[in-house]
């Protein structure tokens, strides 16, 4: 059995996983990402992971990696402030000489789609729609078996499509992107913009007051579910995919609004929540070295 790492960089957190070709899951590390600290301490962080994971029968390290990134050098070409300084930097070259081992670099969210075509809730379909609502919101394309990564790279950049036209600004420089409404980040700062005060820290705290019936995340929730359906309601006509995942953090707390949800979507459609929860990302990365990046 072959052995390689997978590794998902969020704005967040940095998760990383031993992964044996089977599937198995064989030790898994996570750390905080601190990006406000910028490129050198979000490296620093990684490595952190990669030495606790690595070991000499490791054949190849898979990373997934918020950002736009061009999947055949290994670049990261655009990266938002969620990542700050993170644009430029070469992943596949910094990490493939430190460790002298394959790397592939990839879209964190195009690993995550290829994960739960692996594993997940996407094992039985060939075209696929994911959308992945953490710090930022992400999306990915797998149609008729194959990833879509697009020419420049930018395939399913969902989070930063105009949802509300003139509407909030958001870190990429427009105004109205959907990351700005359905995102974990978008969730608590909406509820502190109503409030009047930052009273709260995360989309975490907003649902722990929604499940003690605050008024204020009622609200919140409520514009969360609205724009949400809203985003799958076009991308679904768009697309039409046989299957829709939503992943990322803020989907721990789908039992609190995704009866809400599908009430909201006015169609019929097959909608999931990620069968690998938050362990997407790592799955995929893994199965991109195994399978030498041909999905």
């Amino acid at each position: 059995m072959k052995k390689v790492i997978g590794i998902d960089i969020g704005g967040t957190k940095i998760l990383g996983g031993v992964i044996g070709s089977n599937g198995d899951l064989i030790k898994f590390k996570e750390t905080s990402t601190d990006a406000n600290l910028g490129r050198d301490h979000i490296l620093k962080k990684l490595f952190g992971v990669l030495d606790d994971l690595f070991d000499t029968d490791i054949e190849g390290i898979g990373i997934g990696s918020a950002g736009r990134i061009n999947f055949n050098t290994g670049e990261v070409i655009y990266a938002t402030d969620n990542l700050p300084g993170w644009t430029g930097i070469n992943l596949k070259e910094i990490i493939s000489q430190k460790y002298r081992t394959k790397t592939i670099v990839e879209n964190d969210v195009n690993a995550a789609i290829v994960g739960e075509n692996w594993l997940g809730s996407a094992k039985s379909f060939k075209d696929i729609l994911m959308i992945t609502l953490g710090t930022g919101v992400g999306g990915a394309i797998i149609l008729d078996g194959k990833l879509i990564r697009g020419s420049h790279f930018s395939s399913a950049e969902i989070g930063h499509t105009i949802l509300y036209p003139g509407g909030k600004r958001c870190n990429c420089g427009q105004n109205g992107c959907v990351e700005q409404y359905i995102s974990g980040t978008a969730i608590y700062k909406r509820y502190n913009e109503i409030a009047g005060s930052n009273l709260v820290n995360s989309a975490k705290d907003v649902f722990k007051l929604y499940m003690k019936n605050d008024k204020i995340s009622k609200l919140v929730v409520d514009e969360f579910v609205k724009s949400l359906s809203l985003l799958i309601f076009n991308i679904r006509n768009f697309i039409d995919p046989e299957i829709i995942i939503l992943g990322g953090g803020v989907t721990n707390s789908k039992d609190l609004w995704w009866e809400y949800l599908k009430s909201q979507i006015k169609c019929d459609l097959n909608i999931s929540v990620a069968g690998l929860n938050n362990f997407s990302t790592v799955y995929g990365a893994a199965k991109l070295i195994l399978n030498e990046g041909v999905v």
